[in-house]
């Protein structure tokens, strides 16, 4: 029967597929769960942090800084233990973002899945880069005042021993500095020195380091032979073939696909190796070492040289002094240098700032779960929509095969094969029945009372043989719709008086009986009979549709299940002209989407122009050939057909 609305056809395509359209949306809606699940939406908050630090290379990156300090296992531990998270979760490469944002600015992103344990990480976060960061960045103060204080220990512990020297001795004699063992005694201050701020260095230099490597498993290097192996085999083909040639247009195709697969094959491995800054630290300081022992050394052979000197001659009293006025020159300039050294540490304090803490909610990367949950519905909705609203698959029961071609193929062997019918030549088109089909004509003298129209065979005498060849071509016909897609048939002849109405009638009788919903139009504005055959009324019609009535108000029910009418109406002052105008095609084309099947009823093909401009914008069509008709019929008709490009399913011979 005709549907009401789009809306209602969607509602009684899924009353008729319940089942499957509650299998498609719970499908949807069980992979969004899955979804959710195994890979969960991350949300994202972010931070705007004011570093002020008394680093001297300002030219270094911040934020990398910040980040070699969180990449430290000790740094990671305590980040864990302040979050609540695992250190598992802390080490992955996307949790902790930062970025430099400006003179002295970072911008800190902290991601996870839970949006409540973001503002406790980035507090971790915040709280343990103040602990170290900024103990970091002044650790080169530190260990300059440590160096200065050591040296200045070492100065006064030489000065002690020297003042002792000169008063065990008899006398004191001037004598020339020995400029070797002063510059010895700096460069051992300088080394050791050095020693320390490196060892200081040492110990928050990692060992090692990690990165991400990409690696060919053997997946890919199949997959890469083959890409190899299909590229060579285009460039031949290009030698023989244009672009647009199919094996070249394939071989393109699977070189996009096996590109594709390649792709997806590419792992990335976490490594680590040596630090070179901590390999160069530790060499440096092995260096030094042993630069240091031959100063000490060197220091020790000059100080019993200058001794046994000392013994022996009679100045050494007054080379005594003057070592001793030198390094106390030298302690006093050290003392001076260690006193601004905790001056600068102690007026510029490291600090950092938090200008903007969570600013925003937490926001999600990409799709929240709910918005997931509700795509995947609508998805499943709509599928299920695009599945299920649709005719119902074409049912073929009875299967019937032109007589004459039959007979050409699987004939007798000792008997010839039998010709073609000449309107199956010339109309080029087969026979949709092996045998005439005898149509219950209307017979004025015929007395018996009936129900129904007389012409009407299907419903006066449903059991009866002459209803076989009718049975048969609606099979046909069910297979010809199948396999073409095609729901709306236009039933032609080439003269008046062939039977077109009557053979529409029963055919759309047994095809609503099968199950489909059929609608008849009669388009035959010169003699409309089809309201006559079901004892309907002609005031509305066809005609007022296309004058921009509802065609629902026009559409008219008969005593048949799922069968409905569409009469002519009023005849219109230009028959041709109202077919072919583009409101048949859009009446057309809406009610395709309401019925199954659509049969309309035509005036005869050579003798007015209407059945040849509808036969150009419908589906396809069934032609009544009438035994006897003259062959110039057939040729006009078939030279017309072809001339508005009608499909044709095939003929009925009457």
């Amino acid at each position: 029967m005709v549907q009401e609305s789009l809306i209602e056809g969607i509602v009684r395509s899924f009353r008729k597929n319940a089942g499957w359209a509650t299998v498609i949306v719970g499908l949807s809606v069980i992979f969004s769960v899955l979804l959710n699940r195994y890979i969960p939406t991350v949300y994202q908050s972010e931070s705007l942090l004011r570093v002020m630090t008394t680093e001297a290379g300002h030219d270094l990156s911040i934020a990398a800084s910040m980040q070699g300090i969180l990449s430290q296992k000790p740094i990671i531990a305590e980040i864990a233990e302040k979050s609540g998270l695992s250190e598992n979760e802390i080490r992955r490469e996307d949790i902790i973002s930062l970025t430099d944002h400006g003179p002295g600015l970072v911008k800190l992103t902290v991601r996870h899945e839970n949006p409540v344990l973001l503002k406790e990480l980035g507090s971790a976060i915040i709280q343990v880069l103040s602990d170290h960061f900024l103990g970091y960045n002044s650790e080169a103060q530190e260990f300059e005042i440590k160096a200065l204080k050591k040296k200045l220990s070492h100065l006064g512990t030489t000065i002690v021993d020297i003042r002792q020297e000169i008063t065990s001795a008899a006398t004191v004699t001037s004598s020339t500095v020995d400029d070797s063992t002063l510059v010895l005694e700096n460069l051992l201050h300088q080394l050791e020195e050095k020693i320390d701020i490196n060892g200081r260095r040492l110990q928050t230099t990692p060992k090692e380091v990690f990165y991400y490597q990409e690696e060919e498993t053997p997946e890919y290097k199949k997959l890469n032979s083959q890409l190899r192996a299909e590229r060579n085999e285009l460039a031949e083909l290009f030698k023989s073939y244009k672009g647009k040639h199919p094996r070249v247009l394939a071989c393109q195709n699977r070189i996009s696909e096996l590109e594709g697969n390649l792709k997806k094959n590419r792992s990335k491995v976490k490594k680590n190796k040596s630090n070179s800054e901590y390999v160069a630290l530790s060499a440096e300081i092995a260096s030094d070492r042993e630069k240091l022992e031959q100063v000490s050394a060197e220091l020790g052979k000059q100080a019993r040289h200058n001794a046994v000197t000392a013994n022996n001659g009679e100045n050494a009293a007054e080379t005594l002094a003057l070592r001793i006025k030198t390094l106390e020159e030298l302690q006093r300039k050290t003392l001076v240098e260690l006193e601004e050294t905790k001056i600068a540490q102690n007026t510029s304090a490291g600090r950092i700032n938090v200008l903007k803490k969570d600013a925003r909610p937490p926001q999600a990367v990409g799709f929240t779960s709910l918005q997931r949950d509700c795509i995947a519905l609508a998805s499943g909705v709509l599928l299920a929509v695009f599945l299920l609203y649709s005719p119902a698959p074409i049912r073929a029961e009875l299967v019937s095969v032109s007589g004459n071609i039959l007979a050409g193929v699987v004939g007798p062997v000792n008997q010839p094969a039998l010709l073609a019918e000449p309107a199956e030549i010339i109309l080029e088109v087969p026979s949709l029945l092996s045998e005439p089909l005898a149509l219950p004509w209307l017979n004025p003298e015929d007395t018996r009372e009936t129900i129904f129209d007389e012409r009407l065979i299907a419903l006066n005498d449903p059991d009866s043989t002459r209803l076989k060849p009718f049975k048969s071509l609606v099979s046909n016909l069910q297979i010809s719709i199948s396999e073409s897609q095609t729901r709306i048939v236009l039933v032609g002849s080439s003269r008046t008086g062939a039977g077109r109405t009557t053979l529409l009638a029963n055919t759309a009788i047994l095809l609503a009986q099968t199950g489909y919903s059929v609608l008849m139009i009669d388009a035959n504005f010169r003699n409309p009979e089809l309201h006559r055959l079901f004892d309907q009324t002609n005031e509305r019609g066809l005609s007022e549709a296309l004058t921009g009535t509802d065609p629902r108000t026009l559409i008219k029910e008969t005593s048949i299940e799922r069968l409905a009418l569409l009469s002519a109406g009023i005849a219109p002052a230009n028959p041709a002209e109202a077919l072919g105008s583009q409101e048949m095609i859009e009446l057309l084309s809406n009610l395709k989407r309401r019925v199954e099947i659509v049969l309309i009823d035509t005036p005869a093909l050579l003798e007015y122009p209407e059945a040849g401009i509808m036969a150009g914008h419908t589906g396809a069509m069934v032609f009544l050939h009438r035994e006897g008709e003259p062959e110039d019929d057939l040729h006009a008709s078939r030279k017309l057909l072809n001339s508005v490009r009608a499909k044709v399913f095939g003929y009925v011979k009457i």
